[in-house]
Formats: structure tokens, C-alpha cells, sequence
């Protein structure tokens, strides 16, 4: 065997061996990932129905007690079987969802009282913000790829905003669209003040 053979020889075990080694990658992604979605699809199921209590069409008229209710079952539903498959994004707008809730049972009410329109609106669109993000984990709207990853990271941060300040007017008890100003102006003092922080981050 030549010199110019022996090489091609090796380069091609070599190229042959790289190929093997990335398709074995890859089809252990691919069956992790099928793992994954098949772990993912009951609890995500049951989180999903929770949040019809503050449905968009029809709209509900829970109470106050309606919602510390909620609170406890995402509770159980998180620390059960459904926290621990979330991916981190999926766990971001869970949090809105539970400090949301959380604000309705601060409320100095009765159990039996209605939540306002305006506090059923924000919350109704938290709720929404937490389903997008678990059909975006079951890839159950469209599949991932990278130009539509770039187009939800822009879209993200402008619903991550919103989010925010639908929390904070709950979270003040204020109705007003400025809220969220101060929100942040009291957000800004604490740290100034006590070095910790705030519920919103």
C-alpha cells in the first residue's frame, strides 16, 4: 500500500468514526428528549386545566378563595411530579403565576369576595404567558429551530415587561398602568436600603 493510500485509508476510518460518534449523539438526544416530552405531557396537562379558573373565554368569577385555593394546588402541582420536568423558561412564568396568586390572598377580603375585573385581567394573562410557555416545552404550536429561537427571545422580553407590570399593579393592589413605576422605584429603595429583593427580578 502506498503512502497516499494509507492515509486516505486512515482519514476515512477517522471521518467514518466522527460520523458514528455524532449520530450516536444525536440519536441520544433525540431519545432523551422523546423521554422527556412523553414525562412532561400528563402533569402538563393538569397545570393547563388549572388555569381555566381565570379563562379567557369564558370569563370566571373566582373569589378570593377561589384563588388561595389555586395557590395550594400549583403548590402540590410543582412539588408533585410537574415542577421538576419544567424547563427554566417554563419555571420563570410559573413564578409569575404563583406571586400573582399570591397578591389575591394578601387581599384583606373575605373568602367569598370576587376578584376585580381589573386583577382577573392581569392574572388571566399571567395564566396565559405560563401556557405559551408549556406548549413551547411539548413543541405542541411548531417544532424549535434557531430562526424561530431568535424570534421568541425578542418576543420573550417584550412578554417578560409585561408580565412584570401585571405583577407589580397586583402586587401594589393598584389598577392604574403606572404602577409598575412604582413598583420599580420601591424595588430600587429596598436594595438601596436592606440589600435584598423584591418579588419582581
Amino acid at each position: 500500500m502506498t503512502l497516499t493510500g494509507f492515509l486516505s485509508a486512515v482519514i476515512g476510518l477517522v471521518v467514518g468514526a466522527g460520523l458514528a460518534t455524532v449520530k450516536y449523539v444525536l440519536d441520544q438526544r433525540a431519545r432523551r428528549d422523546e423521554d422527556l416530552w412523553s414525562r412532561r405531557f400528563d402533569p402538563y396537562r393538569e397545570a393547563w386545566a388549572l388555569t381555566s379558573q381565570f379563562s379567557r373565554w369564558p370569563r370566571q368569577n373566582p373569589t378570593i378563595g377561589d384563588a388561595t385555593a389555586l395557590h395550594k394546588m400549583f403548590r402540590l402541582w410543582f412539588y408533585g411530579n410537574g415542577g421538576i420536568l419544567m424547563s427554566s423558561h417554563a419555571r420563570a412564568r410559573y413564578t409569575y403565576v404563583q406571586e400573582g396568586l399570591a397578591a389575591l390572598c394578601r387581599r384583606s377580603l373575605e373568602a367569598d369576595s370576587l376578584i376585580k375585573a381589573a386583577d382577573y385581567d392581569d392574572v388571566e394573562e399571567i395564566m396565559s404567558g405560563f401556557r405559551a410557555a408549556l406548549t413551547a416545552d411539548l413543541e405542541s404550536r411548531r417544532k424549535r429551530s434557531i430562526v424561530w429561537s431568535i424570534i421568541d427571545l425578542r418576543k420573550n422580553r417584550k412578554t417578560k415587561g409585561d408580565l412584570e407590570e401585571r405583577l407589580c399593579r397586583l402586587q401594589l393592589n393598584n389598577p392604574r398602568p403606572h404602577a409598575f413605576l412604582w413598583c420599580r422605584l420601591a424595588r430600587w429603595k429596598s436594595l438601596e436600603k436592606h440589600g435584598s429583593r423584591l418579588l419582581i427580578h
